[in-house]
């Protein structure tokens, strides 16, 4: 070592050295840890993603003894639309849905015939269900006439529970029985009040109590220059309706749903209206929903019901009590009468397969419009180096329901991302179902010599059903000649994936309970070493994997406590992520490409649970995640 004879100088020098050693190598978290030291509880399972129970309250309004309702549970990411849960209501409109969601969403969204309601994760109130919350679409419906603010029901809109969803465009509806429902055309005929007589025309008639103030008008801060909406004002004695008749007969089921804003000072009231008529013209029966909360951005208002006995016709009226300031409708739509036509269940207008019995609606794992993405470590029993590149690949899957909530069909879409190794790999996954319950399976790629099959495409051999997605990754991402593996080192070729989709059909419906824990349970095979398994932390093996793997190198698995592929301080050989990953490059530990992986970890998520989603500062050091524009 070089000694200094003047401290002063030395101190200087250091200092330069430093300050030029810290512009070289400035990271926005200088106290990210590497993952070989990081201290994480044994409990931890590095799941990127949380179950929640949702129960689900459906209008009592509708008449669940033929038809079941149908529930979608869905999020939003980027402004893309991901469901991650469909399921039909019992005889009493009721739903218990177990949800898996990533764990950094905060707010859920629950569509039902009765429109879409919204859930604050963590604070929202709980159902009966640990952990658990409650939604009710008959929360804020009324079975009252219309009416002035004075005789109002004593709960309108529970705003502890429920949120309002604003609308980004205009409603558009092929099955619409409201004319002229976005405003468009200037005609409008009056009525004394809302129970007089309509005839079925397509037209809107306006109360006298609203003569002069209500009426087509611009929308202020439209969507487009010129975008019709209707307008309410203010007027002694301050209520009032817009109403249009439309067809309905005994027992079908009519939708009615629009959406509205508010502006200026004074109290609104605002509802939406079904009121069934008989054939001597007058009203039998209302049902209605409220929302008093003066939105200032557009805000849905849903109602359905099933029409009673004695319908002749009904009723959609746009109901106000204004206090003051505007009121604003627009994109009404009705729909009804909601055939069966293939007698599932499912009513046509929630039945994505009308036409098909056997079949009524899609389960998603991880959701509708997204892929998870596993990344392995294919060293194990040995210690790996945490690059998590090794194999990189997306999946989705598509289980297809019946009115009876049993599977008929499996799809399976898995996208060969990335090979980070030169191990000819081969990946599949487990159901928690017998071999014997799935009838075929097809668009595997099996070309090497170490998978049996049975006849009907799953693996010989196993107590439960495996299917082998590809006995050798390199088949789906083949190598381009250049560069560790495919798709990880910067300046190499880069080869495009291709999307590779699994059917599974079954010999009878099965429930999709029956696959739990985990729903499905994917794992690596090493290197065409059969016995040789890659699960995710905690997964069990197949029954094909070699138990003697386990406790050598660096495994420290507790296989009569059920743990399984883990180091001695907790570490993985494989993580899922909810979404399409952005992956390191070759040979860069994750906790150095995320900054907050360590942080993760360390509190078992429950910090920077959007480590690997944030583009934020000091969330992650962009050269060392692979990017195809470096290609």
């Amino acid at each position: 070592m070089k000694h200094f004879r003047n401290p002063s100088l030395a101190g200087i020098l250091f200092l330069i050295t430093l300050a030029f050693g810290c512009q070289k190598e400035i990271t926005p978290n200088p106290d990210n840890k590497d993952i070989n030291n990081l201290v994480i509880s044994p409990g931890f399972k590095y799941q990127t993603s949380k179950n929640i129970n949702v129960t689900v309250t459906l209008p009592f309004t509708v008449d669940y003894s033929a038809i079941r309702g149908k529930v979608e549970i869905y999020y939003l990411l980027n402004d893309s639309l991901n469901v991650v849960y469909s399921g039909l209501g019992d005889e009493n409109g009721i739903l218990n849905a177990n949800v898996n969601i990533p764990s950094f969403v905060d707010e859920l969204y629950v569509r039902s015939v009765a429109g879409t309601k919204a859930i604050k994760i963590g604070n929202t109130l709980k159902s009966s269900q640990e952990g658990g919350y409650s939604i009710n679409f008959g929360g804020d419906i009324d079975t009252l006439p219309p009416r002035i603010v004075n005789t109002l029901k004593s709960t309108v809109h529970s705003n502890e529970e429920l949120l309002t969803i604003t609308y980004k465009g205009r409603l558009k509806s092929s099955n619409n029985l409201i004319n002229n429902g976005t405003f468009d055309i200037n005609d409008f005929g009056s009525v004394a009040r809302w129970s007089s007589f309509m005839p079925i025309d397509g037209r809107w008639y306006i109360t006298n109590q609203l003569s002069g103030v209500a009426g087509r008008a611009s929308d202020p801060n439209g969507i487009t220059a010129i975008n019709y909406v209707l307008h309410i004002g203010s007027k002694s004695p301050y209520y009032g309706g817009v109403g249009q008749m439309i067809p309905a007969a005994p027992g079908h089921l009519i939708t009615a749903s629009g959406k509205f804003k508010t502006s200026g000072n004074g109290q609104k009231h605002v509802w939406i209206y079904l009121i069934p008529y008989n054939s001597a013209g007058n009203p039998i029966s209302y049902y209605s929903i409220i929302n008093s909360t003066n939105p200032t951005n557009w805000t849905n208002l849903s109602i359905a019901a099933t029409m009673p006995p004695g319908t002749a016709k009904c009723q959609v009226l746009l109901w106000t009590n204004n206090y003051g300031g505007d009121i604003y409708y627009d994109d009404i739509v009705a729909t009804g009468p909601n055939p069966d036509s293939d007698n599932d269940g499912v009513v046509d207008s929630e039945d994505e397969y009308p036409n098909d019995p056997q079949r009524a609606f899609n389960y998603y794992y991880p959701a509708s419009n997204t892929f998870s993405t596993i990344t392995f470590e294919d060293n194990w029993p040995n210690k790996a180096d945490y690059d998590f590149n090794d194999l990189v690949i997306d999946q989705r899957y598509k289980f297809v329901l019946n009115g009876k909530q049993q599977m008929v069909d499996i799809y399976g879409d898995f996208i060969v991302r990335a090979i980070g190794a030169s191990y000819k790999n081969g990946f599949g996954f487990k159901l928690n179902i017998l071999p014997n319950a799935i009838q075929s399976v097809s668009g595997q790629s099996i070309t090497q010599n170490y998978i049996t099959l049975n006849s009907n495409g799953t693996e010989a051999g196993q107590e439960k059903a495996v299917i082998i997605v590809t006995d050798n990754v390199f088949k789906q991402l083949p190598h381009p000649g250049s560069g560790t593996g495919v798709n990880t080192t910067p300046g190499a070729p880069y080869v495009q994936p291709q999307q590779q989709t699994i059917h599974i059909t079954f010999n009878n419906p099965v429930s999709i309970g029956e696959l739990n824990n985990p729903l499905v349970n994917p794992f690596l095979i090493v290197n065409q070493n059969r016995g040789r398994e890659i699960h995710l932390i905690d997964n069990p093996p197949t029954t094909l994997a070699n138990l003697d793997y386990f406790n050598t190198g660096a495994d420290a698995s507790n296989l009569a406590a059920g743990g399984y592929y883990k180091t001695a301080n907790n570490l993985p050989w494989a993580i899922e992520l909810p979404v399409s990953f952005e992956y390191t490059i070759e040979k860069e530990k994750i906790t150095n490409a995320y900054l907050k992986f360590a942080n993760w970890a360390e509190t078992a998520g429950n910090d920077y649970s959007d480590w690997y989603i944030s583009t934020e500062e000091g969330y992650r050091n962009g050269s060392k995640i692979y990017s195809y524009g470096s290609k």
